[in-house]
């Protein structure tokens, strides 16, 4: 069973009070590739890494078709924060029964702590002309992390959990 390192914890919530900007690695049954920046990123429990969905639609047919995803995520300033997250993926969205469950994580705790990012967590540190003028998020998806791996050069491919 993977469990975060504090360190991992950490850097999936820096820089920004939106948390670290990841990337999203998907790909369609036919393995298509889609890899989408993501601004809104937490950890729950010690396996889950949960994402805003806010215009993903590539990102979010491909989960439908693959759940097979990938999270990377570097911080060459701070050493050793160089990782993928390998793991399944869904996309909980408003609508789904609140019961609903995913390797532990429930429906109704995702949406009711995460279901309005922007609100909760303003990205302050861009600028106001480049900011949407409405950001509309549509669930959360959460990843449930069975692997990770370095991508620090010199040592990309060794897993780490």
């Amino acid at each position: 069973m993977v469990k975060f390192t504090q360190e991992m914890k950490e850097a999936l919530r820096v820089p920004g009070k939106g948390g670290s900007l990841v990337y999203l690695c998907t790909s369609s049954r036919d393995g298509n590739p889609n890899i989408a920046a993501m601004r809104f990123v937490a950890t729950h429990m010690d396996d889950k890494i949960l994402i805003a969905d806010m215009f993903l639609l590539k990102t979010k047919a491909n989960i439908k078709e693959n759940p097979d995803v990938a999270v990377t995520i570097c911080h060459p300033l701070d050493e050793g924060r160089w990782w993928v997250f390998k793991g399944k993926a869904v996309d909980i969205e408003y609508g789904f029964p609140r019961e609903f469950d995913w390797y532990g994580a429930n429906a109704t705790d995702i949406l009711n702590e995460w279901g309005n990012w922007n609100k909760a967590e303003p990205p302050d540190e861009v600028p106001p002309d480049i900011v949407f003028p409405k950001a509309v998020q549509r669930g959360v998806v959460v990843v449930h992390v069975e692997e990770a791996y370095s991508i620090e050069p010199g040592h990309a491919g060794e897993k780490v959990l």
